[in-house]
């Protein structure tokens, strides 16, 4: 039988009417009480209602004289904000704020276990002695299994004052085995999202700076700011500075400033890395202006250009330094930014430039009885260390519509016309040039898809073909083509009909563009997508991309396919290529295929062969001209031996040249409380200072659900 009682509580039933104390709930089995009614005993599946608090036990008791519970057996106490306290008895008094726990089991706001042999509470500081602290879960199959890690101390205490847990006389066990320990140790609590402290140290070793470990150290300066002090110390070049200043604002504005240095104790034979001091900055901000508009940058600065990737700062070969303004206002752009480019592989080519400045502006437009208007603007001032330099003026007009057909024929008209007024200076001719020039950009695409529901699944067919016509472009030969250089084509462009990735040429012509689309989404939850099409000159006024590598050098193009699987993010299958049929060669073949299964396996592959003829990207070193073939395969491979631990193994290797590149193998555990990693890694690629290195890389992560 369930019986109820509501207490009014207070010093005695006689001061009922005193409302200092809210009231308690007992809920029972069997409820008793003493023989002058100032304790009531809760029997059998008791509970007990006050305030945020909530206590399930055997047995409770509650002494309204002296503002009392005591609770035994099998207790399970919760409180408003998600702290679970397990535990064999407490004693609790002063509005259940103050007592004795024996047998604590607790489970705070965050997630983190403390389970203790005792423990006392009070108002600012609660005491747990011969604790141990943990984010680990207990194993699913053994409940007597140990926890990946926990701390073990005599004393854990929750200063709740200063927000903070404190472990007196600590010992690191991990899987059990003790690791290490210390005297004392703080870690901010629940409540705290960001304090200062050390972070996790990670450790390296290379054949150039020999062991390194790097030991982050956070410093919070107010709510809305920090600094990351990152010793990276080394073996044989010393140590290396590094430091990172973040700032927020309220309104959504933010600051980063990451400066770098090192004064190498044994510097190398060969340049750049033979200098003692070798230094980087990276920067980057956001600043509001309103509701509309923003300002920001983002700059990369280097002593020299191989420092970042000899000590692991940054792996990029190119990056680029800008500032910038810009506004979005519905589908209304306007942007001012001065960028910089600069190169760090050791290569003879074309200086690098820089836009002083670039202006882009978009401006859409809807009139009565016309859409989709877009009127834009391009603006470009290049200069290049050997003193070459171009302004363009480039304004455009666009039109584009979609319509269709009672019989299901979608039509997609485009116009456009466009002005460019260019001023351009080559220093090698000591040459100056200034061109007005004028274009018409006028395709329609037709395409009938055809829907079918078969047996497999539901399909779509979907034939396409595109007129389209664009004036003849005589200038480009007396241009310096600062953003036209390369191009890609495959089955995403086919029906561009200006398929220029920039401004300054045009891909003018008459043009046939045909292709065929297949979409499939088969019973088994899986996609599937393949396209094929090619281009035909009508006249011979294509004068952009008439050289060999482009794929549309004759009046027939290249013919472009592509394949693509995609099973429920499990299984993942992509195929791009291009086929001469003047050579009856595939001059590109790009293959990338994934597979995986959670906890189990994981496995990708890419494997890339482009022609020498196609391969503009890559030209031999001591002849920009001599174009590269390119010929890679490359992998990662995940296997899980255990529900925790894999191995892990990626690389890269050129067939042309026989040659590995790069290649790293290494053993990872990863629970939902611990990620441990420790690879070998052999980096081939040379440049300059930069040379064969082997390298050990150890990375340690304690998982917690807290939030820095």
């Amino acid at each position: 039988m369930l019986f109820l009682v509501f207490i009014c509580a207070g010093n005695s039933f006689a001061n009922q009417s005193d409302n200092t104390y809210p009231s308690i709930y007992l809920e029972a089995d069997n409820l008793t009480y003493s023989e002058d009614g100032s304790t009531i005993s809760a029997l059998g599946n008791a509970k007990l209602f006050y305030k945020n608090y909530t206590i399930q036990a055997d047995e409770i008791s509650y002494n309204q004289n002296i503002d009392q519970v005591v609770a035994f057996g099998n207790i399970t106490m919760i409180e408003k904000n998600n702290i679970r306290l397990e535990a064999n008895k407490i004693i609790l008094s002063n509005e259940l704020k103050e007592g004795f726990i024996e047998g604590a089991n607790m489970i705070l706001q965050d997630g983190s276990k403390i389970r203790a042999e005792s423990g006392e509470i009070s108002t600012n500081e609660n005491i747990f002695r011969n604790a141990n602290y943990t984010f680990c879960k207990e194993c699913i199959k053994d409940t007597n299994c140990p926890y990946t890690w926990e701390f073990v101390a005599d004393e854990v205490v929750h200063d709740q004052s200063n927000k903070k847990l404190v472990f007196k006389n600590i010992k690191f066990k991990l899987l059990d085995k003790t690791i290490f320990g210390i005297q004392r140790f703080s870690y901010p609590d629940f409540s705290v999202k960001r304090q200062s402290g050390f972070l996790l140290p990670s450790y390296t070793y290379s054949n150039f700076y020999g062991h390194g470990i790097k030991t982050p150290y956070l410093y919070v300066i107010d709510e809305s700011s920090d600094i990351t002090f990152s010793p990276f110390t080394t073996s044989r070049q010393g140590p290396l500075f590094d430091v990172e200043y973040r700032k927020e604002l309220r309104d959504g504005s933010k600051i980063n400033v990451n400066p770098t240095f090192i004064y190498q104790s044994n510097p190398s034979n060969t340049a750049p890395g033979n200098e003692k001091l070798r230094a980087s900055l990276k920067t980057d901000g956001t600043m509001v202006i309103n509701d509309k508009f923003e300002w920001g940058w983002n700059t990369t600065f280097a002593s020299d250009e191989t420092y970042m990737r000899k000590y692991g700062l940054d792996p990029r070969t190119k990056y680029n330094s800008n500032i910038y303004i810009k506004g979005l206002n519905d589908r209304n752009y306007t942007s001012l930014a001065a960028i910089n480019y600069r190169n760090l592989l050791n290569e003879v080519e074309t200086p690098q430039a820089s836009l002083l400045p670039r202006f882009d502006y978009l401006y859409s437009l809807d009139l009565p009885y016309i859409d989709n208007i877009i009127i834009s603007a391009n603006i470009v001032n290049t200069k290049r260390e050997q003193d070459d330099e171009q302004i363009r003026i480039t304004n455009q007009i666009n039109w584009n519509e979609r319509y269709v057909t009672n019989n299901g024929v979608v039509i997609s008209p485009n116009f456009s016309f466009r002005n460019d007024w260019i001023d351009s200076y080559d220093e090698s001719d000591n040459q100056n040039t200034q061109i007005n020039r004028f274009s018409s950009d006028i395709s329609t695409t037709f395409a009938w898809p055809f829907f079918n529901k078969t047996s497999y699944g539901k399909q779509i067919i979907e034939p396409k073909i595109a007129l389209g016509f664009i004036n003849d472009e005589k200038t480009s030969q007396d241009l310096i083509n600062e953003d036209s250089k390369t191009f890609n084509f495959n089955t995403l462009n086919i029906f561009e009909n200006n398929r220029s990735l920039g401004f300054d040429r045009i891909d003018s012509g008459s043009k046939i563009m045909i292709g065929l689309d297949y979409f499939l989404d088969d019973l088994l939850g899986g996609s599937f997508e393949a396209s094929i099409g090619k281009s035909m000159q009508l006249d011979n006024h294509a004068t952009h991309f008439d050289e060999e590598w482009s794929g549309t050098d004759n009046y027939n193009s290249d013919i472009v396919g592509s394949l693509n699987y995609n099973y429920d993010e499990t299984l993942f299958f992509d195929y791009k290529t291009r086929y001469n049929e003047e050579t009856n060669k595939f001059d590109v073949n790009e293959l990338n295929f994934e597979i995986k299964e959670p906890k189990e396996y994981s496995l990708g592959i890419n494997y890339t062969r482009i022609g020498s003829d196609a391969n503009w990207l890559n030209s031999d070193i001591a002849d920009p001209q001599n174009h590269i073939g390119l010929n890679e395969i490359s992998g990662l491979a995940e296997f899980n031996f255990t529900n925790d631990w894999s191995v892990v193994s990626s690389g890269t290797f050129d067939i042309r040249t026989d040659r590995l590149l790069k290649s790293q193998i290494g053993l990872r555990f990863d629970d939902d409380c611990l990620a441990f990693d420790i690879a070998y890694r052999e980096n081939l690629f040379t440049d300059r200072d930069i040379t064969k290195d082997r390298a050990l890389l150890l990375n340690f992560e304690l998982k917690t659900n807290k939030t820095y």
